[in-house]
């Protein structure tokens, strides 16, 4: 073989090679972390807002893993009705995002299953409100 050969033998496989790339580029799914972005950005101000208030309670939010079960246990000095939603946040695949309404027990405790949760790491998004105030709380958890 000589060496024009050579050099179309090259070119040629370079051409699949990349062909292969697109292709398998095209069969990627991305997700986005939110199909609304802009819209939420707008309103950024707000949750820096809640942030602020969430930080100035006596008692912050905590979470913890017990049992099959992730425990967010809410300040007991908020006097008034909490309402609001957790969201379960799954970066690397959002399928696996969940959002729960807040119900309360008696020891002002949030509990949330998680033996049906896919394993891997989360972002628990707490957005709530109590009386006049409303509050957004963020923390990385593993679920395993």
């Amino acid at each position: 073989m000589n060496w024009g050969w050579k050099i179309v033998v090259a070119f040629s496989l370079f051409g699949i090679f990349i062909g292969v790339l697109v292709f398998r580029s095209f069969q990627q799914t991305i997700d986005l972390v939110s199909e609304d972005y802009y819209q939420q950005e707008l309103g950024y101000q707000e949750r820096i807002d809640k942030i602020a208030n969430s930080q100035s309670l006596d008692s912050p939010l905590t979470f913890a893993q017990q049992a099959q079960q992730l425990v967010v246990q809410f300040p007991d000095d908020l006097t008034a009705n909490v309402e609001g939603n957790i969201q379960l946040f799954c970066p690397s695949d959002m399928r696996n995002d969940r959002t729960v309404a807040i119900a309360l027990n008696s020891d002002q405790q949030q509990i949330i299953p998680t033996n049906k949760l896919a394993k891997g790491y989360y972002k628990v998004k707490v957005d709530w409100v109590s009386g006049d105030a409303a509050y957004f709380t963020e923390e990385s958890i593993f679920i395993q």
